[in-house]
């Protein structure tokens, strides 16, 4: 199979290719850098822009499926720099699909969303047919990204699918300023903990239960075009217990600090896995608790946490 991973080098992008490679498809990754995360990987690796669409095209020809990861990809970057977050996460996603119309490429598209496009809810689970309403720029551009695919399937024919995925961790590949990194890196440094607020409760993915998500969407693309999937554990922790979890389990003398809540962060996200589960077959296997030792331990091994005292 001939698969695109958009944002390969990344941190899901990575660890899907690791998997692909390893069954034997055939993946090309475009990334707007290579390194380590995909050194050890012997597959084709393009560096290109997704904001360019003559990079895009190229990339797209003869694909059977194309995995569209690449992205801005965190909350406060897209606060931070909004046109960029547009260019890249809604003008970079019409390449693609504007790219899959003008070639007549036939190949489905999967799309990495986020819980973000729900904005502030009022119930929880939180189903794939709730209502959204995005908080931030990031979750904007996700959403008006996902309108996208839903205009190019309705009216160009284009086959998509929509993941959502939540607070996906576990691995040194991460951005280790996210929560769960950097709080398991600080409690390693015996560093204080910044909680904004706290309170939020959030559904924590680990890493290999997304990519399992997304390897059994594959097997399944032609019959499940036009659907949108939660790949979640259908389990809430606020991030104060989360910060609790870590510094036990790192026996760190680490602080937790309160800080006020930005007033663009959601406050509440746990995802039902009703339908992944029936559709799919999709059943997280890593608890939080396992997930955590798993990465702490990876981060003593490798002395992730080391290059974070001097810091």
């Amino acid at each position: 199979m001939k698969i695109l991973i958009t944002g390969g080098n990344g941190f899901i992008g990575s660890h899907l290719a690791d998997k692909l490679v390893e069954r034997g498809d055939d993946v090309t990754l475009l990334d707007l850098v290579f390194n380590k995360n995909t050194g050890h990987l012997d597959c084709e690796k393009v560096v290109g822009d997704l904001r360019n669409s003559e990079d895009v095209l190229k990339v797209v020809k003869g694909k059977d499926a194309i995995i569209h990861l690449g992205a801005v990809s965190r909350v406060v970057w897209g606060q931070q720099d909004p046109y960029k977050c547009f260019q890249v996460n809604v003008g970079g996603t019409l390449n693609v699909l504007e790219s899959v119309r003008k070639t007549g490429n036939k190949a489905t598209v999967f799309m990495g969303s986020s819980r973000e496009v729900y904005g502030d809810i009022k119930s929880i689970p939180v189903f794939e047919s709730s209502p959204k309403n995005p908080k931030s720029i990031y979750g904007l551009s996700k959403f008006t990204g996902e309108g996208l695919f839903q205009s190019f399937r309705k009216y160009f024919g284009v086959k998509s699918v929509i993941f959502r995925f939540s607070n996906v961790y576990g691995s040194e590949r991460d951005l280790l300023d996210r929560v769960t990194p950097k709080f398991i890196l600080n409690a390693l440094s015996n560093k204080p903990l910044a909680l904004y607020g706290g309170k939020q409760i959030f559904d924590y993915t680990f890493i290999d239960d997304t990519v399992n998500g997304i390897l059994l969407a594959l097997g399944k693309a032609d019959d499940i075009v036009g659907e949108d999937f939660h790949f979640v554990t259908g389990k809430g922790t606020s991030v104060e217990e989360l910060a609790k979890k870590i510094v036990k389990l790192c026996k760190s003398d680490s602080k937790i600090i309160v800080e006020p809540e930005k007033t663009f962060d959601v406050t509440l996200f746990v995802g039902s896995l009703e339908k992944t589960s029936k559709i799919l077959g999709y059943k997280p296997k890593v608890s939080l608790d396992e997930g955590l030792k798993i990465t702490a331990d990876l981060y003593k091994k490798i002395g992730l946490f080391k290059q974070n005292l001097k810091l």
